[in-house]
């Protein structure tokens, strides 16, 4: 009986060390790092989570600047997703408030297909018009029909925007390009869309732009805490510490909604207000000017585009 017992115990000590061994190696074959940081699952166990330092990144925009992305992961894992075609970009097409829903409008003979909600590619070699085409939107340079709607720059009200990163193109001639945001853009008066509009999430397709301002011949640091993400704006801001580019998380921000989320700063379609100064348009105790791409706007009327250049310059009379 004791030779029995005896073998039971060895028997039931390998079976235990084996199953201290099996699991050491399915923990080591899930990818954590040893040692590392657990989140408890809501069963009552945890398990382990792959570490994720807050470092700024960093990628290079056409004009030389530079973009920090510190909110989301998503972008960072769309961006290291590899397209088998010989064009890719993103585009975007709001067309009075509503996104049109690529994705279902571009069917399998389209000359383009979408991996995502923004992501394009194609092995053609096409115009923006033609995909716009295809799905459903009659793109010329300066009107657009869209789902029984037309619309014109002719009339009252009526903006409507072709741009490739920064550039205004001509949709029947500009041919898509590698890399290539694309945004198509129509607003109007009578479109029922309140300011600042529709959130669109930091992984998706959103806005950016530079801005200069200026007040009493000193440049305003945008990079400075009080102007950065954290408790701020999420349709309008400034993030990981730098002043350019400005974020806009809508195609409905307009430019003095932007400007007077910042912390000292209050825009109207009379005067720019910084720090209870108010400077007008044209008075005669100090003046402000307002100019996108170096023409003046109404900053109340004018919706941020992406690669928008924004100029403020105020100053005190002598």
């Amino acid at each position: 009986m004791e030779r029995k017992s005896t073998t039971v115990k060895r028997v039931s000590i390998a079976l235990l060390v084996g199953l201290l061994m099996t699991t050491a190696g399915c923990s080591s074959l899930s990818g954590a790092d040893e040692g590392g940081p657990t989140v408890d699952d809501g069963t009552g166990t945890t398990a382990a989570v792959e570490s994720n330092e807050t470092t700024t990144a960093e990628s290079a925009t056409e004009d030389g600047h530079s973009h920090s992305h510190t909110e989301s992961n998503a972008s960072t894992e769309a961006a290291s997703v590899e397209i088998d075609a010989e064009y890719s970009g993103e585009m975007a097409v709001m067309i009075a408030g509503d996104r049109v829903d690529l994705e279902r409008s571009l069917g399998d003979d389209a000359p383009v297909r979408m991996h995502d909600v923004d992501t394009w590619a194609t092995n053609e070699s096409v115009t923006l018009a033609n995909v716009l085409s295809a799905a459903g939107v009659e793109a010329e340079e300066s009107s657009l029909s869209y789902d029984g709607e037309s619309y014109d720059e002719s009339a009252d009200g009526t903006e409507i925007s072709y741009r490739v990163g920064s550039h205004e193109v001509d949709p029947e001639e500009y041919v898509l390009e590698s890399d290539d945001e694309v945004w198509v853009l129509v607003v109007t008066d009578d479109s029922d869309v309140a300011t600042p509009g529709e959130y669109i999430p930091p992984e998706q397709l959103h806005v950016h732009g530079t801005i200069d301002f200026v007040v009493d011949g000193q440049e305003l640091d945008f990079s400075r805490e009080r102007y950065q993400q954290a408790g701020h704006n999420d349709h309008f801001h400034f993030e990981g510490g730098h002043a350019e580019p400005w974020h806009a998380h809508s195609a409905h921000v307009t430019l003095a909604y932007g400007l007077s989320t910042l912390e000292g700063i209050n825009v109207t379609d009379e005067a720019v207000v910084y720090n209870g100064t108010r400077y007008p348009y044209d008075g005669e105790n100090g003046t402000a000017t307002v100019t996108v791409n170096g023409e003046p706007v109404d900053p109340t009327e004018y919706y941020l585009k992406n690669g928008d250049s924004v100029a403020i310059e105020i100053g005190s009379s002598d």
